[in-house]
């Protein structure tokens, strides 16, 4: 069986500086293929092959990079064409079960920044953790040619691999049983384990005219429920300014702020949320100097 992989290609293509920096990575053993490469804004494509006999359990959240600040960012979910037993489609899923001599392509959103800035990126699964060497667009593009013709049912993978071309590359740790294991995650998880839900994009929210007629500017607190397709529902108003302003604040977050869900133990939950809407009050006109 020829694999029929699907590489997110498009996205390294532009004008790009003398050093441009890596936007595609791969990690290959005699047992694993992993590559992931920046899709868009708040995606990454993610291709696991698993050459070996055994099942990997592969969650978005076990997806995590080092940005050039330090900070580090997960995936929140993946993207979904499932359907649950009422045969509605399920916009997200947070775990994917893959068989030995299988592959998957994984679409990884998330609330990520410095995607021209990855310091170092890896996938956990399980007791290891898998480092992604970075790659040149030339170099990544050959790969996923190589990786395309590899025939899934051979039983001899680091044979396939060498006819095919294809080097080892990146590296992988184990987990040693101590908390040094997880510190990548720290403050990223609850202390329970919950990916909570996050705030992808939120369009500034005008005031109200009465709201600028008086002067009323602060913050109003909302309270909601964040549910599994990213939605918001029960939307109220915890702490309101008046004049216009709390009415406005939930109109805005409503219909214009987008959502992804919670997770917890690879599964997408529903989760309640605070959210706070500032509204700033206008810097003043600075009136011209005298010459």
């Amino acid at each position: 069986m020829i694999l029929p992989l699907v590489f997110f290609l498009p996205g390294l293509v532009g004008a790009a500086p003398a050093t441009p920096p890596a936007r595609a990575f791969a990690y290959v053993d005699e047992n694993t293929v992993i590559t992931a490469e920046v899709a868009g804004p708040r995606s990454f494509v993610l291709n696991v092959i698993n050459l070996s006999e055994f099942v990997l359990v592969i969650q978005p959240g076990e997806f995590i990079y080092r940005g050039g600040s330090g900070a580090y960012y997960i995936g929140q979910v993946y993207e979904s064409e499932q359907e649950d037993e009422q045969e509605d489609a399920e916009r997200y899923t947070a775990s994917f079960l893959l068989k030995g001599h299988s592959y998957a392509g994984l679409t990884v959103i998330g609330a990520f920044r410095e995607l021209d800035a990855i310091e170092e990126l890896g996938v956990r699964v399980g007791a290891r953790r898998f480092y992604l060497e970075p790659l040149a667009k030339g170099d990544f593009e050959q790969l996923a040619l190589e990786i395309g013709e590899l025939d899934l049912e051979s039983v001899n993978p680091a044979a396939m691999l060498k006819k095919a071309g294809i080097r080892f590359m990146g590296r992988d740790e184990r987990t040693d049983g101590t908390s040094a294991w997880d510190r990548d995650w720290e403050g990223l998880l609850t202390e329970d384990g919950i990916n909570p839900p996050k705030i992808i994009e939120r369009p500034e929210i005008a005031p109200t005219a009465e709201a600028r007629r008086t002067r009323t500017y602060g913050t109003v607190k909302l309270s909601g429920v964040i549910n599994k397709s990213g939605g918001i529902q029960g939307l109220k108003v915890v702490k309101g300014l008046g004049r216009g302003l709390d009415e406005r604040a939930v109109e805005g977050v409503r219909n214009g702020w987008v959502f992804l869900p919670a997770t917890k133990n690879g599964e997408v939950v529903e989760t309640m949320i605070g959210i706070e809407v500032e509204f700033r009050e206008p810097e003043k006109e600075r009136k011209p100097q005298a010459e």
